[in-house]
Formats: structure tokens, sequence, C-alpha cells
């Protein structure tokens, strides 16, 4: 199993609503930076650095709020 450590949180406030992210490096160097929606439904950004994983994940979040919210207003529809 792969090396992974912990190495940042930052709390994104997105709308009214506070959103986790984790950056984590690996043994390799490299980092990958996650939000965890639900246990079922997480989002990972990998970097070359604590701070391109980061910078990846937070300009991810914004669009994966949304098609989320997008999917579930659907799904209410049909």
């Amino acid at each position: 199993m792969e090396n992974i450590q912990l190495v940042h949180k930052l709390l994104c406030d997105f709308e009214g609503c506070k959103y986790l992210i984790e950056v984590f490096s690996r043994s390799n160097g490299s980092h990958f930076a996650r939000t965890v929606f639900s246990p079922e439904d997480v989002i990972i950004s990998d970097g070359l650095s604590l701070e391109d994983a980061l910078h990846k994940q937070q300009e991810l979040l914004p669009l994966a709020i949304h098609s989320r919210k997008m999917y579930f207003s659907s799904r209410l529809i049909n």
C-alpha cells in the first residue's frame, strides 16, 4: 500500500456552505487533494506539489458542487 500523509486542511466557503479540502503527500513527492461529499461521493485532484493539488481542487470544487445540485434538482423533476 502506498505511503500517504495528510499535510494540509482547508475549509472552503462556497455559497454559504463549508467544504473541507484535505491535501495528502505521497512517498514519491507528489500530492493529491480530496473533498468528501459522502462516503460514495469524493473528488480528488492530483498535483506535483501541495499548492498545485490545492489550486486544482479549489478550481474544481464550484463545478462539482453545481453539477451535484443540477443532478439532484433534475431527479426531483422526473
